[in-house]
């Protein structure tokens, strides 16, 4: 269990492969992973505020890729207390399907990096004024962000992606067709995905944590009704002051001497081609 930890602390993520052949275990190790972690860094217990069969056991098969988003979304603008997903457990079952799909997680400090961006103050105004106009801003709850191609546009300032707020037939996670036009949408914003994003192909009895506020996380191929256990660890009711900490956790992402370049070497045992 210590080298999960000190995965967690390095790498931003851990990966338990195999030996936990039904969910109530991999519940077990996931919340003692987690509650590990957390204690290390002094950090409150957290709970589930997420529980989830993905895809639906009475519902179709995933279509072939899922955009990198954030559980629970970045509380961006917070105005009132939220649900907040800090850390996302991700398990598949002894017994399930031949799997083909592979999770993908992109840490923002190395993505972010890779540009330059405007000081604090104005980057939080366009995230901010781009909630108010493309993002599914209320006057009453403010502006919570899934989107991690959302996040970067918002940043530049130059908004293009369909607006939820004026398109009501728009569903947030389907800004992409694909993956080449994903991958596009980074490069033309000078983040490109190559060099950054890790695959981990999951397979029966493996267990996936990894911190939600520091990494995106999208799938490549398609998954099996019933094929996927997901928990989502985290805050229920977090004040809003707790949820601008939580926020500021994310904009530091963006200030390029904040980050810490070197890569362990979980990251590139968990790379699958």
């Amino acid at each position: 269990m210590d080298e999960h930890i000190a995965a967690l602390r390095r790498d931003g993520f851990a990966w338990i492969r195999g030996g936990l052949g039904d969910a109530q275990s991999a519940l077990e190790a996931a919340h003692e992973l987690i509650s590990a972690r957390c204690a290390a860094h002094g950090d409150g217990l957290p709970v589930v505020v997420g529980d989830f069969v993905l895809p639906p056991l009475d519902g179709p098969p995933t279509r072939d890729f899922q955009t990198l988003h954030f559980d629970f979304g970045v509380p961006l603008d917070p105005r009132v207390p939220k649900d907040l997903g800090r850390w996302t457990a991700l398990h598949v079952c002894s017994g399930a399907s031949p799997v083909t799909a592979a999770t993908r997680l992109v840490p923002l400090r190395g993505l972010l990096s890779q540009r330059d961006w405007p000081p604090r103050e104005e980057l939080l105004d366009r995230l901010s004024s781009y909630g108010r106009t493309h993002g599914a801003w209320d006057d009453t709850l403010g502006y919570v962000e899934g989107s991690l191609a959302r996040l970067v546009e918002a940043a530049t300032g130059e908004a293009a992606l369909p607006s939820v707020k004026t398109e009501p037939g728009f569903l947030c996670g389907m800004e992409f067709h694909n993956l080449r036009a994903e991958a596009a949408f980074f490069e033309r914003h000078s983040v490109p995905l190559d060099g950054v994003e890790v695959e981990i192909g999951l397979r029966p009895g493996d267990l996936l944590i990894f911190d939600n506020l520091s990494h995106a996380h999208g799938r490549r191929g398609t998954r099996c009704p019933g094929e996927l256990r997901q928990w989502v660890f985290g805050d229920r009711e977090l004040n809003v002051a707790r949820q601008v900490a939580a926020r500021e956790e994310v904009v530091s992402a963006f200030d390029r001497r904040c980050v810490d370049r070197t890569v362990g070497p979980g990251a590139e045992a968990a790379s699958v081609p």
